[in-house]
């Protein structure tokens, strides 16, 4: 069992070859990846807050037509904009945004997070390199919710 009232998520899933096959049509990718990471070295990441991220992609959605990262994605064939980005309301919920989540022990391969838009980072204590990996989507999903409108306490 799982959380109250997912069963239309588990009804519309999909199995896919590849990252690129699963993220088709999705209009933003942020990779989830460990500021201090214990288990090997990294390319330096330039890490985003994730609400201050979301804050931006919300306030300036036409604007990833146009992005850097388009240019520099440009050479992987993949297209990772939707043609169509008139969106106007702030809280418009017509934005997709996919959040890519490693397992706990070794995260994200280096070459998918290269695909995303966005790298997020979880401020941690130094001495502790990892999340689990249900507490870090539920504090990714939850600094969603709160960009798009949040709910009422």
């Amino acid at each position: 069992h799982g959380a109250s009232g997912d069963f239309d998520i588990l009804e519309n899933a999909a199995v896919c070859s590849t990252l690129e096959e699963a993220l088709e049509g999705i209009d933003h990718w942020c990779a989830t990846a460990m500021p201090n990471d214990m288990n090997r070295e990294r390319p330096k990441w330039d890490f985003a807050a994730p609400r201050k991220h979301f804050e931006k992609i919300l306030s300036d959605r036409n604007k990833f037509q146009l992005d850097e990262a388009t240019q520099l994605h440009e050479s992987s064939g993949i297209d990772k904009y939707s043609s169509s980005s008139s969106r106007n309301d702030a809280n418009d919920s017509e934005i997709s945004i996919a959040f890519l989540f490693g397992n706990e022990r070794y995260g994200m391969k280096d070459e998918d997070i290269e695909m995303c838009h966005a790298v997020l980072g979880i401020p941690t204590n130094p001495k502790f390199g990892s999340l689990n990996v249900a507490s870090a989507v539920q504090l990714i999903a939850y600094d969603w919710r709160e960009a798009i409108g949040g709910y009422e306490v």
